[in-house]
């Protein structure tokens, strides 16, 4: 339920000429449901695993947030707060109040600027966000999504500036810069004792169609002084969109070097990467590679049938390690009004992991089901 504040009547006849009256917005998501996930090690000595349990944000993030705006002459003035939180048993994500963005802005007739924390362009989080145009799945649904399609980081940056110009018959383009990626580690901003990060993107959209690319630049911090600087990270990732009025069909390619996470999260296959590598080290084992995908959402029985394949192949810069990924996933949502939805789906995921010492193709097999409420 949106609540509105509007601005005391004394603000008088001069308030009203120049000003309009600033709002307030609560707002929300509820995500919750059940999910089942099979996984076996292909190591010859651990047996296949089974787990069943109650999950939160399989196809939304669970958030609460507050976004107000105010109209002063020629441009506006906003910001958005937003917090995210496990549904199932009501914990804090990230670990701080509003993680998912705190942010302000100022927009006019030349584009919109936003300060704070944000989501990166890749991903689906904030204003100018892009991550919605490469997969019907986002970067949720498991493993469905882009962010275990591709070696890049999808999360958020602290201390950021974002600039989305305005569009330009379809044409936008997009620009960020994060002077410190993550504020709660030490060393002092822009310097080369933190991580930054730097990103471009352009997207198009005309009719049924859509189009994006993005290009990021991560700049790792040199933890050793004496030692020789690693070389920084770089992904690009080219896709789009196009409804067919029957299907809806999306694709993407992306290419990746000197990136510190590859994400695997459906059942065990991330024991078999560094899931987190020491980018920032000399003699890091940052992850080189690219991924493709395919995807397609259809109308059917009242609801949307969403279907995608995935692979990506990674290996090691600077180790022996190669890691090969394959992806399927299936899901169906069904919508009862504009607010709540149900939801369902399944994903396989198999890795070969080809390291120095042996050779092991774990898989996984993830169910879930489950409920969105917006408010």
């Amino acid at each position: 339920m949106k609540k509105t504040l509007l601005a005391a009547a004394l603000l008088g006849s001069f308030a009203a000429s120049a000003f309009a009256a600033p709002s307030v917005t609560l707002y929300g998501v509820i995500d919750t449901g059940l999910n089942y996930t099979h996984y076996r090690a292909d190591d010859g000595k651990t047996a296949s695993t089974d787990t069943f349990s109650m999950a939160s944000s399989q196809t939304a993030g669970s958030r609460w947030g507050l976004r107000g705006n105010e109209k002063i002459g020629s441009v506006t003035v906003g910001f958005n707060l937003e917090n995210g939180f496990n549904s199932d048993d009501g914990t804090e994500t990230m670990s701080r109040l509003f993680g998912r963005e705190a942010s302000v802005h100022i927009a006019g007739k030349y584009g919109t600027l936003y300060a704070g924390r944000e989501g990166k362009l890749i991903s689906t989080a904030g204003a100018a966000a892009m991550g919605g145009i490469f997969s019907p799945f986002s970067v949720l649904w498991g493993d469905a999504g882009i962010k275990a399609q591709t070696g890049t980081d999808w999360g958020r940056i602290d201390n950021s500036l974002t600039y989305v110009s305005p569009s330009f018959s379809g044409l936008e383009i997009r620009a960020q810069y994060s002077f410190k990626n993550d504020g709660t580690k030490t060393g002092d901003e822009n310097s080369s004792d933190v991580d930054r990060y730097a990103a471009l993107g352009v997207s198009y959209k005309n009719g049924p169609a859509q189009f994006g690319l993005i290009g990021d630049y991560t700049m790792w911090k040199n933890v050793a002084k004496a030692t020789e600087n690693v070389d920084n990270g770089f992904s690009v990732i080219a896709g789009g969109n196009y409804d067919f009025k029957a299907v809806r069909v999306y694709g993407q390619v992306n290419y990746f070097d000197n990136q510190s996470t590859l994400v695997n999260s459906v059942g065990g296959l991330d024991k078999f990467t560094a899931t987190t590598s020491t980018i920032d080290k000399k003699g890091n084992l940052g992850y080189e590679g690219w991924g493709i995908s395919l995807g397609a959402t259809a109308p059917a029985f009242g609801g949307t049938v969403i279907a995608g394949v995935s692979y990506r192949d990674a290996e090691e810069v600077q180790g022996d390690n190669e890691y090969k990924r394959w992806e399927a996933a299936l899901g169906y949502t069904y919508a009862f009004s504009k607010r709540t939805n149900a939801y369902a789906g399944v994903t396989y995921a198999q890795q070969k992991a080809e390291m120095k010492d042996k050779d092991q193709t774990p898989s996984a097999v993830g169910v879930m089901a489950g409920l969105v409420h917006k408010f």
